[in-house]
């Protein structure tokens, strides 16, 4: 079957996995990435035997066209496109590839998302990439676990661990540079800017994101000259709870916005307590706090009269995650040398 879009070499046989449709190949807008997709697509239709070098070949190009598909390198995304080339690659021995069915399991690249099915791909993962593995494992778990914020009533003084965080630890142990991102999230949740930023500032050359972090942090830091008070009024309390809940010089926080919000309410805020009895009026299917209620709520201002009115705000300053748990295995455009296992 021809590829579409792809040179004359027919695919490969007899080991390829036929592919039930001809891929559409959308135009990239980076000059760099569309000569990255054609080599690709040489790579990946070559004939092949068996267990021979050309098969390895077209497994690992199968991969990374997956890849750049799924994140949109040079303005081609189809993630569609980018589960059919991990199923190719899969099928032609691409190990690394278990990551990115796992993946597409776990947030959908086709349809609906079905974290359950990950579990097959996570587990083969795990011979060839533990710390991956475990990670996109801890991943699932927290996307499957009912979500767990804060309940009416409830006064957290202390941030809660993250759920399955055994998986977390041993992937970061492992090397594994999302797992080690989300523990510098910890320390924001704990308080401890200055762990975070230094957790952040060592991922940084490894991660876009990280350095965006350790810079969010640093700045923060940085402009933080007044001490704040040892002791509040009610509406200063209410003040701070607006300044996690909205992102504003400090990373978003909901949990600790609610908390802040609490005692406020608790000293006395009228607006607090109105706050908090918007928040909690529409639950989440689980009965706990709806993220996206939280989001529309930074932007109300309900101090006026027990008016409820949209204000004007900036955006809120949030840390980074990678775009997916994929983004780093992704190789940059341009020639790639044979490994010694790749030579005849």
């Amino acid at each position: 079957m021809q590829l579409s879009g792809s040179p004359t070499a027919p695919p490969l046989e007899p080991s390829g996995l036929p592919l039930t449709a001809p891929f559409e190949m959308p135009r990239a807008s980076n000059t760099a990435a569309e000569a990255e997709r054609v080599r690709l697509l040489t790579l990946a239709s070559q004939q092949a035997r068996r267990g021979s070098r050309a098969e390895k070949m077209a497994a690992t190009a199968s991969w990374q066209l997956g890849l750049m598909y799924l994140h949109g390198a040079g303005g081609m995304q189809d993630r569609s496109q980018a589960q059919q080339w991990f199923e190719r690659a899969v099928a032609l021995g691409e190990p690394l590839a278990n990551a990115g069915l796992a993946w597409c399991a776990i947030d959908g690249c086709t349809g609906a998302a079905r974290p359950a099915t990950a579990r097959p791909w996570i587990a083969k993962l795990h011979a060839v990439a533990p710390g991956r593995a475990d990670y996109l494992e801890w991943l699932l778990e927290n996307r499957m676990a009912p979500l767990a914020l804060a309940q009416p009533g409830m006064y957290p003084r202390e941030p809660t661990p993250a759920p399955h965080r055994a998986l977390l630890q041993r992937a970061a142990h492992a090397g594994d540079i999302h797992a080690l991102i989300e523990l510098g999230f910890e320390h924001v949740a704990a308080g401890r800017l200055l762990e975070a930023e230094k957790q952040f500032q060592a991922l940084a050359p490894r991660s876009a994101a990280a350095a965006a972090n350790a810079q969010l942090l640093a700045s923060r830091r940085e402009s933080s000259t007044v001490t704040p008070p040892r002791s509040r009024t009610p509406d200063e309390w209410y003040l701070e709870a607006r300044r996690y809940h909205q992102g504003n010089g400090v990373p978003a926080n909901y949990a600790e916005a609610i908390r802040l919000y609490q005692i406020a309410a608790a000293g006395g805020s009228a607006t607090a307590r109105r706050m908090l009895a918007l928040i909690y009026s529409r639950p989440a299917p689980d009965g706990g706090v709806d993220i996206a209620w939280m989001q529309q709520l930074a932007q109300m201002d309900v101090s006026q009269d027990g008016r409820v009115v949209p204000m004007a705000t900036a955006a809120p300053v949030l840390l980074q995650r990678e775009p997916t748990p994929l983004y780093d295995l992704m190789q940059p455009a341009g020639p790639k040398p044979l490994t010694r296992s790749d030579k005849p």
